[in-house]
Protein backbone atom coordinates (compact mmCIF):
# COMPACT_ATOMS: atom_id res chain seq x y z
CA UNK A 1 0.00 0.00 0.00
CA UNK A 2 1.09 3.39 -0.56
CA UNK A 3 0.35 7.24 0.83
CA UNK A 4 -0.78 9.19 -2.22
CA UNK A 5 -1.18 12.88 -1.64
CA UNK A 6 -1.80 15.36 -4.43
CA UNK A 7 -1.77 19.28 -5.08
CA UNK A 8 -3.04 21.58 -7.99
CA UNK A 9 -1.28 23.96 -9.79
CA UNK A 10 -3.69 25.50 -11.82
CA UNK A 11 -4.13 22.87 -14.86
CA UNK A 12 -1.29 20.67 -13.64
CA UNK A 13 -2.24 18.01 -11.03
CA UNK A 14 1.38 16.65 -8.85
CA UNK A 15 0.49 12.98 -7.60
CA UNK A 16 3.40 12.76 -4.88
CA UNK A 17 3.74 8.59 -4.37
CA UNK A 18 4.73 6.98 -1.05
CA UNK A 19 5.38 3.36 -1.10
CA UNK A 20 4.43 0.61 -3.25
CA UNK A 21 1.43 1.78 -5.13
CA UNK A 22 -0.78 -0.46 -5.82
CA UNK A 23 -2.58 -0.17 -9.59
CA UNK A 24 -6.24 -0.10 -7.73
CA UNK A 25 -4.69 2.90 -6.05
CA UNK A 26 -3.29 4.18 -9.15
CA UNK A 27 -6.92 3.78 -11.26
CA UNK A 28 -9.12 5.25 -7.91
CA UNK A 29 -6.28 8.55 -8.46
CA UNK A 30 -6.90 8.25 -12.19
CA UNK A 31 -10.82 8.23 -11.79
CA UNK A 32 -11.16 10.90 -9.09
CA UNK A 33 -8.56 13.45 -10.53
CA UNK A 34 -8.29 12.91 -14.49
CA UNK A 35 -11.98 13.68 -15.13
CA UNK A 36 -12.53 16.95 -12.84
CA UNK A 37 -12.11 19.15 -15.60
CA UNK A 38 -9.67 21.41 -14.50
CA UNK A 39 -6.41 18.64 -14.45
CA UNK A 40 -4.88 19.04 -17.97
CA UNK A 41 -0.83 17.87 -17.61
CA UNK A 42 -0.13 15.30 -14.56
CA UNK A 43 3.27 14.44 -12.50
CA UNK A 44 3.71 11.05 -10.88
CA UNK A 45 6.21 11.54 -8.21
CA UNK A 46 7.53 8.04 -7.65
CA UNK A 47 10.54 10.27 -5.58
CA UNK A 48 9.59 8.25 -2.60
CA UNK A 49 7.34 5.66 -4.23
CA UNK A 50 7.63 1.92 -5.39
CA UNK A 51 5.96 0.13 -8.64
CA UNK A 52 8.51 -2.61 -8.17
CA UNK A 53 5.69 -4.83 -7.59
CA UNK A 54 3.58 -3.72 -10.51
CA UNK A 55 2.87 -6.38 -13.19
CA UNK A 56 2.45 -5.71 -16.83
CA UNK A 57 -1.41 -6.76 -16.48
CA UNK A 58 -1.47 -3.65 -14.00
CA UNK A 59 -0.14 -1.49 -15.77
CA UNK A 60 -2.06 -2.45 -18.85
CA UNK A 61 -5.13 -1.81 -16.30
CA UNK A 62 -3.83 1.83 -15.61
CA UNK A 63 -3.43 2.14 -19.07
CA UNK A 64 -7.01 0.97 -19.92
CA UNK A 65 -8.02 3.75 -16.95
CA UNK A 66 -6.18 6.18 -18.52
CA UNK A 67 -7.56 5.44 -22.16
CA UNK A 68 -10.84 6.17 -21.27
CA UNK A 69 -10.61 9.35 -18.99
CA UNK A 70 -9.37 10.51 -22.74
CA UNK A 71 -11.80 9.01 -25.00
CA UNK A 72 -14.43 10.25 -22.25
CA UNK A 73 -12.92 14.42 -23.34
CA UNK A 74 -10.72 14.06 -20.59
CA UNK A 75 -6.94 15.90 -20.59
CA UNK A 76 -7.09 16.75 -24.36
CA UNK A 77 -3.33 17.69 -25.16
CA UNK A 78 -2.04 16.69 -22.16
CA UNK A 79 1.10 15.25 -20.68
CA UNK A 80 2.14 12.71 -17.97
CA UNK A 81 5.27 12.79 -16.46
CA UNK A 82 6.71 10.20 -14.27
CA UNK A 83 9.50 10.95 -11.66
CA UNK A 84 11.51 8.51 -10.12
CA UNK A 85 15.21 8.83 -9.17
CA UNK A 86 16.47 4.99 -8.37
CA UNK A 87 17.76 3.26 -11.45
CA UNK A 88 15.09 0.79 -11.13
CA UNK A 89 12.02 2.68 -10.79
CA UNK A 90 13.44 5.00 -13.91
CA UNK A 91 13.25 1.99 -16.00
CA UNK A 92 10.08 0.56 -14.76
CA UNK A 93 8.30 3.91 -15.34
CA UNK A 94 9.70 3.79 -18.64
CA UNK A 95 8.32 0.76 -19.10
CA UNK A 96 4.49 1.79 -18.25
CA UNK A 97 5.28 4.62 -20.76
CA UNK A 98 5.88 2.23 -23.71
CA UNK A 99 2.57 -0.02 -22.52
CA UNK A 100 0.62 3.31 -22.57
CA UNK A 101 1.54 4.46 -25.85
CA UNK A 102 1.01 0.79 -27.46
CA UNK A 103 -2.54 0.85 -25.60
CA UNK A 104 -3.60 3.84 -27.70
CA UNK A 105 -3.42 6.15 -24.64
CA UNK A 106 -2.96 9.50 -26.77
CA UNK A 107 -1.11 11.84 -24.15
CA UNK A 108 2.61 12.48 -24.44
CA UNK A 109 4.58 11.13 -21.91
CA UNK A 110 8.08 11.22 -20.37
CA UNK A 111 10.72 10.08 -17.07
CA UNK A 112 12.90 12.26 -15.28
CA UNK A 113 14.85 12.47 -11.94
CA UNK A 114 13.36 15.33 -10.55
CA UNK A 115 9.90 17.12 -10.43
CA UNK A 116 11.83 20.52 -11.85
CA UNK A 117 12.62 18.48 -14.76
CA UNK A 118 9.35 17.30 -15.10
CA UNK A 119 7.71 21.00 -14.83
CA UNK A 120 10.36 22.39 -17.46
CA UNK A 121 9.41 19.57 -20.22
CA UNK A 122 5.78 20.69 -19.15
CA UNK A 123 5.89 24.48 -19.29
CA UNK A 124 8.16 23.70 -22.69
CA UNK A 125 7.22 21.72 -25.32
Amino acid sequence: MSTISTQNEGGLLIVNVVGDLHAAEAVATINRHYTNGVVKDVIWDFTHGLLLNTSDSEFRTIAAAVKKTVDDGYRQGAKTVFVGNATVEYGILRMYTAIAETSGVHIRYNVFRTVEEAKEWIAGS
